[in-house]
This record gives C-alpha cells, sequence and structure tokens, in this order.
C-alpha cells in the first residue's frame, strides 16, 4: 500500500468528520439534504473508517473507503440529476457546498485514489507515526473547517472599528516612529 496516497484519500473525510462532528455537538442541524439520521450515519461511518484505516491500515479498509467514496459519487450524481444544485452538507454548516458534477467526479477519483493505493507494495509506518499524522491532519481540518469561518466576520468588524480611530491615533507624536539622527 503507497501510504502517503492513502492519507491524502483519507483527508477530506477527516475535514468532513471535524465540520459536521463539530455542528453535531453544538445541536445544529445539518445543511444536507439528506436527512438528519442518514446524514449522521454517513458521519459515523467515516469516522469508523478513518480509525480503521489508522488502527489497520490494510488493503480491505481502502477499499471500503473507495466503496464509501463511489457511494457517495453515485449518490451525488443521482441527487444533481433530481433536485438540481442543492447543499450538499459535506463539510457542515460553517462551510457551505454544492451538489454538482465537480463533487461527483472528485468522489470518484478519490475512490480510484484509494484502489491505486492499494497496488503499490510498501510497509505503513508505526502507530505512533500514523496517530502523529491523523491527529495533524484533524487539528489542521478543525482550523480550516471550524475556526477559520467562524472568527472571519469577526475579525472584519474589528478592522472596521479600528479604522475609525486610526487617524486620531496617528495625531499623537508620542505614537509617531522616532526617527534616530546618524551617528557619524
Amino acid at each position: 500500500m503507497f501510504y502517503p496516497l492513502a492519507m491524502l484519500v483519507c483527508a477530506p473525510l477527516i475535514a468532513s468528520i471535524a465540520g459536521k462532528s463539530w455542528d453535531w455537538v453544538w445541536g445544529d442541524e445539518p445543511r444536507s439534504i439528506l436527512p438528519t439520521s442518514v446524514d449522521r450515519g454517513l458521519t459515523l461511518v467515516q469516522a469508523l473508517l478513518c480509525t480503521a484505516f489508522v488502527v489497520k491500515p490494510t488493503s480491505v479498509v481502502l477499499y471500503l473507503i473507495a466503496m464509501l467514496y463511489a457511494l457517495m459519487g453515485i449518490a451525488v450524481l443521482t441527487l444533481r440529476i433530481r433536485r438540481g444544485p442543492a447543499d450538499c452538507g459535506c463539510w457542515g454548516r460553517s462551510r457551505s457546498g454544492r451538489l454538482g458534477f465537480g463533487l461527483a467526479f472528485a468522489d470518484l477519483g478519490f475512490a480510484a485514489m484509494a484502489c491505486a493505493a492499494t497496488f503499490a507494495d510498501q510497509n505503513a509506518p508505526p502507530l505512533t507515526i500514523r496517530l502523529y499524522l491523523v491527529s495533524t491532519m484533524a487539528i489542521v481540518a478543525f482550523f480550516a473547517m471550524v475556526t477559520v469561518p467562524i472568527y472571519r466576520p469577526l475579525l472584519e468588524e474589528y478592522r472596521e472599528r479600528a479604522d475609525r480611530y486610526r487617524p486620531w491615533a496617528m495625531g499623537f507624536p508620542d505614537l509617531q516612529p522616532t526617527s534616530q539622527p546618524n551617528d557619524t
């Protein structure tokens, strides 16, 4: 198994788990067009498959991940054709996503990558390295999927409020940068 490619395949699943579980913890309704029970069940399946991959990275787990991606790709194509461009809810409430052909082909591409990762003959790193890689990916995904979207409006509001006082603060000579004479 080619481990870096397999980790790349798991990265979107980990990002989806991070975004959806944050909404789940705070009791937010999913923005998906799927029923809540199906959406949460899909999140649990993703979490179980990623956990199984970290604990015991085998070809069987990668084939199951490939089947999940293929199923999601076919479901996206079916829902896109039947309902049109609707919210997919792939990343939770903090990130918007639309059902589209690009998402379907990305899911099918990840399914193909998961199958391709099983053909290369390479040993997986030790469990501690695998845990480190997955936890790092989870922290980065949480930051990108939850923290940034929540705090972006607050930063914009802060900048707007701070801009009002910039001319006032620049009028004080104590706040001006001091120029130091050249000692020659």
